[in-house]
């Protein structure tokens, strides 16, 4: 029965809402987790205007109130399904964009012109290492949204708490990959020197001219369709970080199979993707249910 028609004509809205969400209101640490779960079974302020109240965390305080909380099991306690296997399907997630930046990278070394093959895996390398970088973000991410949705007052409150917080995740995940690109960028000046008389001003000189501006872009979209994934399916969206990590690679992998060079099919394959997953990302973790 879906919640449309639960709430359309009963005595008492309220009450039919507990009977279908009754394990939810009994395990639920406080109102905000009924919430949560409530926003997840798709109900909004409609629903909590149907049964007289305001919002969705007003309508979720009475159901707290209303519903006795469950008491636990004699004897052991029972492991929630999830544990490892929760674990590995995360880190499986989270593999995928890895796995998508190898082939990438493989076919841009096999693309790149001669001269630029060197800068384009010393590029996917750094890009590489720096997927721990994006599992660290995400993990933090999900640490600071699990914090707030305890310290939260309301849905709207909670929110507005994690708004800053997927950019402040983003911008230090790509901040890692630029000091790593960089850092791969002066290993290649060095053993990989280009022919000629040398050029002055020191190392640093020598590796911010290995990579052009279309190079570096190239490199920032390419972190986005990184941490995105990762950050998908640490906050459990599984199925739309595997999406979006193969359309990344796919988008690349198309564009320079047609012939496109490097920077611009991950400008406009990577960056496309990146973008929708973006915007995606913005209005999925913005769900309290995200980090019940």
């Amino acid at each position: 029965m879906s919640g449309g028609t639960l709430l359309g004509g009963g005595a008492d809205p309220v009450r039919e809402l507990m009977a279908e969400h009754r394990e939810l209101c009994e395990r639920a640490v406080d109102p905000l987790e009924i919430a949560a779960g409530l926003e997840e079974a798709g109900l909004g302020t409609d629903a909590a205007a149907r049964c007289r109240h305001v919002d969705l965390f007003a309508l979720a305080e009475e159901l707290y109130a209303r519903v006795p909380r469950r008491p636990p099991p004699p004897g052991p306690v029972p492991r929630r399904p999830g544990g490892a296997g929760a674990a590995l399907t995360v880190a499986g997630s989270a593999a995928l964009p890895c796995a998508g930046v190898a082939a990438a990278m493989l076919l841009l070394a096999r693309a790149a012109p001669g001269g630029d093959r060197p800068v384009a895996v010393a590029l996917g390398l750094a890009a590489a290492v720096s997927a721990g970088s994006a599992e660290g973000a995400a993990r933090w991410y999900r640490q600071v949204g699990r914090g707030h949705l305890g310290a939260a007052g309301t849905l709207a409150g909670f929110r507005a708490r994690m708004r800053p917080v997927l950019p402040v995740a983003l911008a230090l995940h790509l901040a890692v990959l630029g000091v790593l690109s960089f850092a791969a960028l002066a290993v290649l000046a060095v053993v990989a020197p280009r022919p000629g008389p040398g050029h002055g001003g020191g190392l640093l000189h020598l590796a911010a001219e290995r990579a052009g501006p279309a190079q570096w872009a190239a490199q920032g979209v390419l972190g986005l369709l990184l941490v995105l994934p990762v950050l998908l399916a640490r906050c459990g969206r599984s199925a739309a970080a595997a999406v979006g990590a193969s359309a990344g690679a796919a988008a690349v992998l198309g564009l320079l199979a047609l012939g496109r060079s490097a920077p611009e099919a991950w400008l406009l394959g990577g960056g496309g993707v990146a973008a929708a997953l973006l915007v995606y990302a913005g209005a999925a973790l913005g769900r309290a249910g995200s980090y019940r």
